[in-house]
């Protein structure tokens, strides 16, 4: 390569661009100091951290500590070597020192010593239980009102530490140390005590801002006075306990999205949906031992406080709060499924709901032509279970004995589909033809099906005569309005008709019935067919 021949090129191109920044007088470039060393430029980013691998130690200490004094205080039972007021006072200053080691590390670690403060909360929490549940050392309003003092001072502490590792920690020992200490689960005072733990945490996940808090604390007081209720004869005092809880954390998340006016996320919001679930199922069971009557509607005023919050924080947030929105509307629609239709409504009342559904959407549809959204989908999901269980039921009871009452709920939901199909052609024909085949079809067996209901106590030719009648009305409707489409679904009826024909009456009428009912199938079927093959000739 010759290199002398580019050196002059780059020295043309130069003059070049010389010339050009002359003419349109820019300043010329300052040239590259060929000496200049290369300065490294200085990174503005942080160094990042490593993560400190030392936490999971603390927590295994933590669960030492309180298992240790747990077994201080159950250790006159197996021994006696100490009083049961000696332990407890051991216990007590065991807690306190914990939570004084801890205070005085803060400085060094403030996450990693937050722990200490934590586990010493926990054991004044199991003292003030073993005082009242082991021993009986202290009446039960003592005992109320020294765990309350226990829940001020971890607010205290938290003011101090202003960490949710600690109040997760003290959240779990709090709830647990019961189950821990093989606290007697049909002592009341485990009831009240876990109010108490509730109010405290709920609090605390406001200032530490903390959702995982809330979570934590209402899974673990619904799902331990669950179990507490399982084994006390006190159905009310049990039900009133959960909806306390359902209250305590409902508002208290509230008020989290109002002082700190930060909304759910849709992880956070979802996190709360198995706690709802596990509330709703445990409450209904208790109040449904109470009085099965009241249930249902306690069960909705629930769902409706939830959608009552919801709309109150809507108005800080106009226009978001979408995760939230998906959470109430699934709770909601669970509840009032299960309430409302599984519960409260007659047998003979649910078959209307296929009309009334198949009705208020088409004409809904119609009027104001609604987008869904993500939010929408189990809500309108659970409106399609209603539907197909109701279809399956209408269909059920129309192919047996003659009933006036289904009879009436047959015409009345063959008229609706039919009705969607009239309002809604356009739609159909133009957007999506499957879904147009599947309402057609679904159409077709209702009408078979009330047909049936409506003619078999004249005979089999009569049901035959009803159903051919039918598919040649349709056919000519079809013709009329050339829709190919809906003429190749009478194939469906003729179907019927035919098999009919051919493999029950052939062989189980009297003759002459016989012979009639194969000589009009097979003329409708003729016709039916001459005239689909016309249609199928005409262009879309």
């Amino acid at each position: 390569m010759d290199f002398s021949k580019i050196e002059e090129r780059l020295i043309a191109i130069e003059a070049r661009l010389s010339f050009i920044e002359s003419k349109l007088e820019l300043a010329p470039q300052k040239k590259l100091n060929e000496n200049q060393p290369y300065k490294q430029v200085e990174s503005t980013t942080k160094p990042i951290q490593p993560v400190r691998a030392g936490n999971w130690l603390g927590i295994v200490a933590v669960i030492c500590f309180v298992l240790a004094a747990g077994f201080i205080l159950k250790l006159s039972i197996q021994s006696g070597w100490l009083t049961p007021q000696k332990q407890l006072v051991f216990a007590t200053l065991f807690g306190l020192a914990l939570i004084s080691a801890g205070i005085r590390l803060f400085e060094f670690d403030l996450v990693y010593a937050s722990m200490l403060p934590a586990a010493g909360a926990i054991i004044l929490y199991i003292t003030v239980l073993g005082a009242y549940g082991f021993y009986h050392l202290i009446t039960f309003q003592t005992a109320i009102v020294m765990t309350s003092l226990i829940s001020g001072f971890c607010i205290w502490l938290y003011i101090k530490i202003n960490h949710d590792l600690y109040a997760i920690i003290a959240a779990l020992g709090a709830f647990l140390c019961p189950l821990l200490l093989e606290f007697d689960a049909n002592a009341i005072f485990a009831l009240y005590y876990y109010i108490i733990c509730s109010l405290t945490f709920a609090t605390l996940s406001i200032w530490v801002q903390s959702r995982t808090l809330t979570v934590i604390s209402s899974y673990l007081a619904i799902s331990v006075t669950s179990y507490i209720g399982f084994q006390l004869n006190q159905d009310i005092l049990i039900a009133i306990v959960l909806a306390l809880y359902y209250l305590i954390f409902a508002t208290g998340t509230y008020f989290h999205t109002q002082l700190t006016k930060k909304q759910l996320t849709e992880k956070e919001a979802w996190s709360f949906f198995p706690v709802l679930l596990i509330f709703y199922a445990m409450e209904y069971y208790f109040l449904n031992r109470i009085q099965p009557a009241l249930a249902p509607w306690i069960s909705l005023g629930f769902a409706a406080l939830a959608i009552i919050l919801y709309l109150s924080a809507k108005t800080w947030f106009p226009g978001r709060l979408h995760s939230s929105r998906l959470l109430i509307l699934t709770f909601s629609t669970i509840v009032a499924f299960h309430s409302i239709y599984l519960e409260l409504l007659p047998t003979l009342i649910r078959p209307w709901l296929f009309v009334i559904i198949v009705l208020g959407f088409s004409l809904y549809k119609k009027i104001e032509h609604p987008k869904f959204t993500r939010a929408f989908l189990v809500p309108l999901l659970a409106l399609l279970i209603i539907l197909g269980i109701e279809y399956i039921n209408i269909l059920n009871h129309l192919a047996g004995p003659f009933n006036l009452s289904w009879l009436l709920v047959g015409i009345a939901a063959f008229a609706s589909v039919w009705l969607v199909l009239r309002l809604h052609h356009d739609d159909f024909m133009i957007k999506d033809e499957y879904t147009y085949y599947f309402v057609l079809g679904s159409a077709h067996l209702l009408g078979v099906a009330w047909l049936y209901q409506l003619t078999n106590i004249y005979g089999s030719l009569a049901v035959s005569a009803s159903w051919l009648s039918y598919a040649l009305c349709v056919i000519g409707f079809a013709f009329l309005h050339k829709d190919k489409i809906m003429a190749k679904s009478t194939l469906m009826i003729l179907t019927f008709a035919a098999v009919k024909a051919l493999f029950y009456d052939a062989s189980s009428t009297p003759t002459i019935v016989r012979i009639l009912s194969l000589m009009l199938t097979g003329i409708v079927l003729y016709g039916s067919g001459f005239l689909i093959r016309k249609m199928a000739g005409w262009k879309s």
